[in-house]
């Protein structure tokens, strides 16, 4: 299992009272952080802000694969802050969620996000 990196998933929901969304926010310290910002020459233009992201089962023992949603906000590191709209984060790099794989079989099982 190769960790680099920690990371924190903003998870989008709605208040069914006040018709609001909301987000929750979830920490995990063992992942593999791969990809980023910027132009690449062998991925194009198209690819080239993509990230891959595998958090281990084993090593993450709050790892919830329903905590995951397309178009979830994914900030690489650990924040403490929590945020009423996407606008919160501004100043933070982030990326959002475009596939979610639950790889929960054989060896080394884990989810496999993948993010723009």
């Amino acid at each position: 299992m190769l960790v680099n990196s920690k990371l924190t998933i903003y998870h989008k929901g709605l208040d069914e009272e006040t018709r609001l969304e909301t987000w929750t926010r979830f920490n995990y310290d063992n992942v593999w952080f791969f990809g980023g910002k910027g132009a690449g020459i062998r991925k194009g233009y198209q690819d080239a802000n993509d990230v891959e992201i595998r958090i281990w089962y084993e090593l993450n023992d709050n790892l919830d694969v329903s905590n995951f949603a397309i178009g979830d906000i994914i900030v690489q590191g650990t924040l403490d802050l929590d945020i009423a709209e996407q606008n919160d984060l501004k100043d933070y790099l982030i990326y959002n969620i475009t596939s979610i794989n639950d790889n929960n079989f054989g060896y080394n099982q884990h989810v496999h996000i993948g993010g723009k």
